[in-house]
């Protein structure tokens, strides 16, 4: 597939893994139009999910830092600041309930507010506790042990991403670029759990 010709290059790196991945958890926690999803974290993953929940009607929620707020905001969901009293934060933002449940983060947090507020397993997700994922029967994506690969969806997301992408719906929001030279500090920044977006190697 050709790359969108408004993305550079550095963002177009950073648009398959993270929207194929955002494609295929809500895809399997079947959320549709009118609904609120609850999404723990505001990485790559996380922020792709926000933009593509909204472009389907639904109502994202994401837990996330203070300081990141205004730009969660920005892109169309409604932040909520994790740590203790998050259940009754995000209660108090939709007491209607929530439908489902998205974990990037992979804290002990994110699974019990998500068990707490989504009374149907099936409809939570977590790319990220997999030690927490089996023992709750919540859906465990991606490519680790016991995990659902995905492997049709996200094949055919690619097609969808790419034109949200070049008709302006969706954003990679790339946090930094390092050197290909300088792979093990951007290992370690990627580890520090402060990325805000991608993070991408340059040849």
């Amino acid at each position: 597939m050709h790359k969108p010709a408004n993305l550079d290059w550095s963002e177009a790196a950073g648009l398959l893994l993270t929207g194929s991945t955002a494609v295929h958890a809500l895809t399997v926690v079947s959320a549709t139009a009118g609904e609120t999803i609850l999404i723990h974290g505001a990485g790559g993953v996380g922020l792709a999910a926000i933009q593509l929940a909204v472009a389907k009607g639904v109502r994202p929620l994401i837990t996330a830092s203070p300081a990141r707020h205004d730009e969660l905001r920005a892109l169309g969901a409604e932040p909520v600041a994790y740590g203790d009293g998050l259940l009754e934060r995000v209660q108090a933002l939709a007491p209607n309930g929530v439908d489902a449940a998205f974990d990037t983060a992979g804290t002990d947090e994110a699974l019990e507010v998500s068990l707490a507020l989504v009374a149907d397993r099936d409809r939570i997700a977590t790319i990220a506790n997999f030690a927490g994922a089996p023992a709750a029967g919540i859906k465990l994506l991606g490519g680790g042990p016991g995990a659902d690969p995905g492997t049709k969806i996200r094949a055919a997301a690619k097609f969808e991403l790419a034109e949200l992408a070049s008709d302006g719906r969706f954003q990679v929001i790339v946090d930094r670029t390092f050197a290909l030279a300088d792979v093990a500090d951007a290992h370690r920044y990627q580890a520090s759990g402060h990325a805000a977006g991608k993070v991408v190697l340059i040849p």
